[in-house]
């Protein structure tokens, strides 16, 4: 054989294992596609569950006994029945009843369906989505139950008013203690390292305050939320510039001052 024509086999070989690796995820994919109408199946929601449930307790269950179990030589069970999920074949059975005979789970039925057509159209869809569901239970409605504070958990007015003034006096003596530390003048050659952290973190608070707690705080009033999206975005974009100017100019200043 030709040197040239057996490297090239070479060449060729690695391709085609990787063409023939392909294979399996290309027919995986295909066969998710062709099943996907059959597995995805609209589950009702728990309104047309309890009125088909309703429906069925009221003008089937006597017959087809609760839960669809049927009685065994008189009436066909519908629970794993496949004809129940042919709807038009059961919305045809309700409107205009059924005789004969009809073999369920390989057992003969050979009785009189009488006609419901007085149910309404609504009806009809409700108890048929119940029926095909396997006769599943609507969850039950929650009831908000109002209830008072627990004991102990809810303090009186004079003493939240007390707490409050106490936390205000607490700022008010850090304030008048470490104020003049944090914001004076000082030499950054002996700057001592308590002062700077201390004016680190008002650096960091003061930022976080203009650039997330103004600007969320004004987009939470009514009267900002009753604005459309684009309006509220401007008022939010408008907030956070003006709150990292604000910073910018004050770190300027203090620096130049030899404040931080």
């Amino acid at each position: 054989m030709n040197p040239l024509s057996r490297r090239w086999q070479r060449r060729e070989r690695p391709s085609d294992r990787r063409l023939g690796r392909l294979w399996a995820p290309l027919a995986l994919i295909a066969f998710a596609f062709a099943a996907a109408p059959v597995f995805a199946q609209e589950v009702p929601n728990d309104d047309v569950l309890r009125a088909g449930a309703e429906v069925y307790s009221s003008v089937c269950s006597s017959c087809h006994q609760p839960g669809g179990v049927g009685l065994s030589g008189d009436y066909p069970p519908l629970i794993d029945n496949p004809n129940v999920q042919d709807t038009e074949y059961v919305r045809t059975v309700i409107a205009e009843g059924r005789s004969g005979e009809i073999v369920v789970n390989g057992e003969t039925y050979d009785g009189v369906m009488p006609s419901q057509s007085t149910l309404s159209d609504a009806d009809v869809d409700n108890v048929i989505a119940y029926i095909q569901s396997g006769f599943a239970a609507p969850s039950t409605p929650e009831v908000a139950v109002e209830t008072g504070p627990a004991a102990g958990t809810e303090l009186p007015a004079f003493a939240t008013m007390t707490m409050i003034a106490a936390f205000l006096l607490t700022v008010g003596l850090f304030v008048l203690v470490l104020g003049p530390r944090v914001v004076g003048a000082h030499d950054r050659r002996t700057l001592p390292w308590v002062d700077a952290w201390m004016k680190t973190a008002v650096i960091v608070v003061g930022l976080i305050v203009a650039l997330v707690f103004v600007p969320s705080r004004v987009l939470e009033f009514d009267a900002v939320r009753d604005l459309p999206r684009a309006a509220q975005d401007l008022i939010a974009v408008g907030l956070w510039s003006a709150g990292l100017a604000a910073g910018l100019w004050a770190l300027w200043y203090a620096h130049r001052e030899q404040r931080v």
